[in-house]
């Protein structure tokens, strides 16, 4: 290996390095959270991501979104959101239903995505600030 080879190798190796930290960094802030707050995060998010979605519909119909998601996603909004502020919430499906919640939000900001490209304004709707801030 030659020097300039191993100069690339290094820079490649921190910059995996500093990334690496990052989402080590993140997911510490993320830990520390009261388990309350988390599920308060996951519902703004998902939220926020519904309310784009429903302005968008027309468009992300188009990729194969349709009303049935954001149907399932009100549902689970509504789910989680009584669950972790009721005693419903020692049940074990609550679980089950935040990460479903996670899923489906993950697969409408996908798609949105996928039909407006991720670096469009309008993909920018999608986002709850506190969202927008840690991916800026």
């Amino acid at each position: 290996m030659d020097l300039q080879d191993s100069k690339y190798t290094y820079g490649v190796q921190y910059t995996l390095a500093q990334i690496s930290n990052q989402m080590l960094q993140h997911m510490n802030e993320y830990n520390k959270l009261q388990p309350l707050e988390r599920i308060d995060s996951i519902l703004h998010e998902a939220t926020t991501v519904l309310q784009a979605a429903r302005h968008h519909a027309l468009e992300l119909s188009e990729v194969g979104v349709s009303n049935d998601e954001f149907h399932r996603m009100r549902v689970l909004i509504v789910r989680v959101a009584a669950s972790s502020y009721t005693s419903l919430g020692n049940k074990i499906d609550f679980l089950n239903e935040v990460h479903e919640l996670k899923i489906v939000k993950e697969v409408i900001l996908r798609a949105a995505e996928m039909r407006f490209g991720h670096t469009s304004n309008v993909l920018s709707e999608f986002r709850y600030p506190e969202q927008q801030k840690t991916t800026s």
